[in-house]
């Protein structure tokens, strides 16, 4: 490769072809030094090499496919199959360093942050929730979500991500026999027994679960609140990995937003 350049004779297109090869080095060797690929951001890497290069470089436009293969090559192995997903994996941890991975079996794999199980503990009078086929990558049946309403702040929060294998009546009864439990760690005085689940677009055949004509405006709300909110941080079959950063970006900022507001700011 060619580190170095320097131009003795007017050859326009060798030059061309040069500034390529030492913009490609260059930005490969700036995409090595982020230990996060999904941080990276092609435009950055590129803004940054070509500040370096100045006049030389060439337009973005001409590397753009070769940033985003380089970054590529830095993801971990795409998970192919459920079985392929792995029970321990520092993806599993939280931007403040905790876990969020709290339980897998064949069919299911559930994340919840120790913030998330709080909110499921104090705010579980009524747990709306939903599934998504669009969220969901391409080896599983279903991207299957909780939130819950904090009435002081006028918000909703996310109190569990799941992704499901299948739509088997055990799984769900597993699913929500997890979240519940978990959450149970954080209260010292009396346990999580009876839930409200209030189910905004689907109704799966699931005892405990029960609805109520008096939350019908919440209900609105929560189901217009969980469109929007897949809309805004989920592509459309996205890759495990990158499917696990995205839920832990997003549980960072209802953790930060939660803090602020608890703290009048």
């Amino acid at each position: 490769e060619v580190l170095k350049y320097e131009s003795l004779h007017n050859h326009l297109e060798k030059e061309i072809d040069v500034s390529i090869s030492v913009a490609k080095h260059k930005i490969k060797e700036e995409i090595k030094k982020n230990s996060i690929p999904m941080d990276i951001k092609p435009k950055h890497i590129f803004n940054a090499v070509s500040q370096e290069m100045r006049l030389i470089c060439p337009e973005y436009s001409t590397i753009r496919s070769q940033i985003i293969r380089n970054i590529n090559k830095q993801f971990p192995p795409n998970i192919k199959s459920f079985d392929d997903i792995p029970i321990e994996s520092e993806y599993y941890k939280t931007k403040r360093n905790e876990n969020f991975m709290i339980f897998k079996n064949t069919d299911l794999i559930i994340f919840q942050s120790p913030f998330q199980a709080y909110l499921f503990s104090n705010y579980h009078k009524n747990i709306f929730a939903d599934g998504t086929f669009y969220a969901a990558p391409k080896f599983s049946y279903q991207l299957f979500i909780t939130r819950t309403y904090v009435g002081e702040f006028n918000m909703f929060y996310t109190t569990s991500i799941s992704i499901l294998k299948n739509k088997k009546q055990s799984t769900y009864e597993a699913l929500f026999k997890e979240i519940k439990k978990n959450p149970n760690k954080f209260r010292s005085n009396t346990l999580i027994t009876t839930i409200n689940f209030i189910v905004i677009l689907n109704k799966y055949n699931v005892n405990n679960w029960n609805y109520y004509e008096n939350i019908e405006r919440l209900t609105n709300n929560a189901s217009e609140s969980y469109n929007s909110y897949l809309n805004n941080i989920f592509p459309n079959k996205p890759l495990f990995y990158k499917l696990i950063y995205i839920l832990k970006e997003e549980e960072n900022l209802s953790y930060n937003d939660y803090q602020r507001r608890t703290k009048g700011n």
